[in-house]
Formats: C-alpha cells, sequence, structure tokens
C-alpha cells in the first residue's frame, strides 16, 4: 500500500512497499517522460483521466510575473479549444450511436435522435434549446472542416472562430465547404489574425463565388426569419432586439432618425436615442405619458412588507425583484388613475419563500391553478433553459397516471416540453421546501429543478452553523 511523503522532500509522492521512488523528481531523474505518461494516462483513463486533469489544472498556482502571466493565460486559451473540439467530436459520436440503437430497437424511426441534443445542452449546463443547433454545428465541423477541427484542436484558432467560420459555410454544399476550409488554412495569407469581421468577409467573399445562388436563397430567409423579442436585461431595463432583413431595417431607422432630428430642431431637451425610445412607445402602444401605463401586475410579496414596514424586497414574476418602497407604491395604484394599476397580490411561506395562497382577489382553489403555477415557476423549469414560460405541463405525464394538481405541475417553454417526450426520458417530484423536480434524461443523467425563491426565503432561514 502506498504511503505519501513530505511534500517539501519529494513533491508530495508515494513510496511502495518495496521502497522504489516513484517521486516526480525521481521519475524525471531516471529520464522519464512526464509529458508522454500523462498523456497516456488520460487516453488509457477516459472521462475520468479528464477530471483528474481539471481538478490537477484547479491547482496550477497563478504566474507571479508578467511574461508567463501572458504565457499562462494563452495555454489556458490553447485547452479551451482542444477541449470545445473534443467535446464536439463526443456530441457527434454520441448522436451516432443512440441513432442507431433506436434505430436497430425500431423506436422513433422517423426522427431517431430526438432529445439526443437536449442531452447534449444539459451535460454542456446550458438550455436544451441549444442543444440541436451544438449538434448541427459538431456536424459540418467535424464531417466537412477537418482543417478548422485540427486547428482547433491545436489551439490555433478559438471557438469563436471555429464557430464563425461554421455559421458562414452552414448554407453552402459539402464541397464548398470543404474547398473554404482548406484554403483557410493552406494560403499564405494570415486569416486569423486580424479580426472576426476580416475573417468573416473573407468567407463570405468566396461563397458568394462559389455559389452565386446562395445570396439569394439568404435574402429569402432573411425574410423568413424576421422577428422581435423584448427581455429584461436587469432590474430596471428591458431590451428590444431582433432580426430584419434590409429593408425594414432601413425603414425603420429613417423614420427614428427623422423623428429625432424634427423633435430636437424644434427644441426638444431630449436625446436622439430618448426621443426614438418615446416615439416607438407612443407608435405601439398609443401612450404619450410613460407615467400613464395601465398596468396588470402580479406581486409576489410578504405580509411584514406590506404591513409591517419591512424593506424585504418583493418579486414581479418573470422580471426580478423590487425594492419595498415600489412594491408599496404599486399595490397603492396610480392615484391619478386608480383604476390603472391592477395588482394581484400573493404571500409566500416564511423561511422557504414557497407560494403559499392568493388573497381574496384570487384564490388557488377558484379557477386560479394556472396563474398560481406561472407565478411560482416564472421561467422554464427545465435545469439550465429559464426560457419565457408557453407551456404548463405534467411532471408525470397524464397517460401515466400524472393528476393535474400543482404539484404534478411545471411550466415549460415550447421546445423543452417537446423535448421530454424523448425516450427513456423522465421526470417526477420529489419532496423539499420548495418545489422540485427531478429529471432523468435518456442517457440516464439525473439534474434537479427548485422552483425559484420569493420574498421571504431569506429572512428566516438560518446558516447550519447558527442551528
Amino acid at each position: 500500500m502506498a504511503t505519501t511523503s513530505d511534500s517539501r522532500d519529494s513533491g508530495g509522492v508515494a513510496h511502495y512497499a518495496t521502497g522504489e521512488d516513484l517521486s516526480y523528481a525521481a521519475l524525471l531523474e531516471r529520464g522519464l517522460d512526464m509529458g508522454v505518461l500523462i498523456s497516456e494516462y488520460v487516453t488509457r483513463a477516459g472521462v475520468q483521466g479528464v477530471r483528474t486533469l481539471a481538478r490537477a489544472l484547479s491547482l496550477v498556482p497563478s504566474e507571479q510575473h508578467a511574461h508567463e502571466s501572458v504565457e499562462a493565460i494563452n495555454a489556458y486559451e490553447c485547452l479551451k479549444s482542444t477541449a470545445s473540439a473534443k467535446q464536439a467530436e463526443q456530441a457527434c459520436t454520441l448522436e451516432d450511436v443512440v441513432t442507431a440503437d433506436r434505430n436497430a430497437k425500431g423506436i422513433r424511426e422517423k426522427h431517431p435522435s430526438w432529445g439526443i441534443g437536449a442531452d447534449v445542452a444539459l451535460a454542456r449546463h446550458e438550455s436544451p434549446r441549444t442543444g440541436v443547433q451544438f449538434l448541427n454545428y459538431s456536424r459540418i465541423l467535424t464531417e466537412d472542416l477537418s482543417y478548422a477541427t485540427q486547428g482547433l484542436k491545436d489551439g490555433t484558432i478559438t471557438e469563436d472562430e471555429a464557430q464563425l467560420i461554421v455559421r458562414e459555410v452552414r448554407n453552402l454544399r459539402s464541397e464548398n465547404r470543404r474547398l473554404i476550409d482548406q484554403m483557410l488554412f493552406c494560403e499564405t495569407h494570415n486569416a486569423f489574425g486580424s479580426g472576426g469581421a476580416i475573417l468573416r468577409e473573407m468567407i463570405r467573399g468566396w461563397a458568394a463565388i462559389l455559389e452565386p445562388g446562395a445570396e439569394t436563397d439568404l435574402e429569402e430567409k432573411a425574410m423568413k426569419a424576421r422577428y422581435i423579442d423584448l427581455y429584461q436585461i436587469d432590474a430596471h431595463r428591458m431590451k428590444i432586439t431582433g432580426l430584419l432583413p434590409l429593408e425594414y431595417g432601413v425603414a425603420l431607422c429613417q423614420v427614428l432618425a427623422r423623428e429625432s432630428g424634427h423633435a430636437q430642431a424644434a427644441g426638444d431637451t431630449r436625446n436622439r436615442g430618448q426621443i426614438a425610445a418615446d416615439f416607438l412607445l407612443e407608435s405601439l402602444t398609443g401612450i404619450r405619458e410613460p407615467n400613464g401605463i395601465p398596468l396588470q401586475v402580479s406581486l409576489i410579496m410578504t405580509d411584514r412588507t406590506l404591513l409591517e414596514g419591512n424593506q424585504e424586497p418583493a418579486l414581479i414574476p418573470g422580471y426580478g425583484f423590487i425594492s419595498a418602497k415600489k412594491a408599496k407604491n404599486l399595490f397603492t395604484g396610480n392615484p391619478q388613475n386608480p383604476l390603472d394599476t391592477w395588482i394581484r397580490r400573493l404571500y409566500t411561506a416564511p423561511g422557504t419563500g414557497d407560494l403559499v395562497a392568493m388573497d381574496s382577489k384570487a384564490r388557488l382553489f377558484k379557477g386560479s391553478l394556472k396563474r398560481f403555477i406561472t407565478l411560482r415557476d416564472q421561467h422554464c423549469r427545465t435545469p439550465y433553459c429559464n426560457g419565457r414560460i408557453e407551456h404548463l405541463d405534467h411532471v408525470v405525464q397524464v397517460r401515466r397516471g400524472g393528476p393535474t394538481t400543482a404539484e404534478n405541475s411545471s411550466s415549460r417553454c415550447k421546445w423543452c416540453n417537446a423535448t421530454k417526450e424523448a425516450p427513456d426520458w423522465e421526470e417526477c417530484t420529489i419532496s423539499g421546501d420548495r418545489h422540485t423536480i427531478r429529471v432523468t434524461t435518456s442517457s440516464g443523467h439525473i439534474y434537479s429543478s427548485t422552483a425559484p425563491p420569493l420574498p421571504g426565503a431569506h429572512s428566516q432561514s438560518k446558516h447550519p452553523q447558527d442551528e
């Protein structure tokens, strides 16, 4: 049995019962190539070797000199690139193995890869909807872009550059993808030394020569893919984002620029961006005064905040926490237009922050189950997703005997609601202070999702050392 020696003498090494010194220093003295040894260990140990290597890297001390610090940063960047390439290869292998198995068993014959992307995404700690995108990226990279794949393994290019290449060639025929891949790495120019914009334009130029018709297809796709979205970025602001065909965007820019110019010429003190934002609000809603916006707000708060002057923040589900003062102002409504603000108030259990009941305006057992679940969950409950709620779902499906109750419910985005129908994917609820779901994916990996804490969860809770 090995025993650990003093690290000051031997670097934390082991001496076997035979007395043979197998310390790091002793192995070096005997001429052993440690790089070869480590490579062989990781290769033979597989996943466990990779995890061991990751743990070892976390113990590497930071360099204390400028030159060595930059070298270390570059080394870690190369490591990230290599890991990215291997992750892409492994994702393709997973898809091949699972689809072959399902085809052999006659499972999901029309779509044997169903749910594999979600498994990949959860392993990457990402939303399940991104898994298919990563699989598509991985397939193009490993099958059509051999030079880019090798460059990623060598650390010549970064994952961002690999993703850029894939995005720009994904609409081309396979043979043209391979040709551009070869030109990027075999020409005398430095395709990767001038930034992403230059790289992107270089690929687009070659693509236009190789497949002139692809540009027309992209114009049609731009029209079909148009969308506008609105999402919260912090406690006080929201952001409008979207994709528009060029002609749509030009028209919007011209109108906003015209209105901003007219307002400033008339002496308006707002800047151009503020004028554009206010004009957009008025054009879409007809509202000229921001303070007069009608509200229907679900406000989750503790009775201490409302009645006792406690400063615990309240929660507007889907938008985040607000201060106790703002919550009280919302609850009292708009003094000038008291009917413009309608508040649905809910209470939370002390300590756990679990949603327990509604007040007299909206009771749980009087047709408000849907609203209750939505307010409890706030976002899609699939681990790592946090997408917008589009469906209310039975955790255990009805066909499996699952009841239509708050306990057996969860909020889901459309993608995740469909994903859970993948072969061998199972979910159930587990007991706890807050509503918790256990997800077992098709590969047998287990994740849990607990409803987010609501107001009251922190003020009554105790640190284990305080008990």
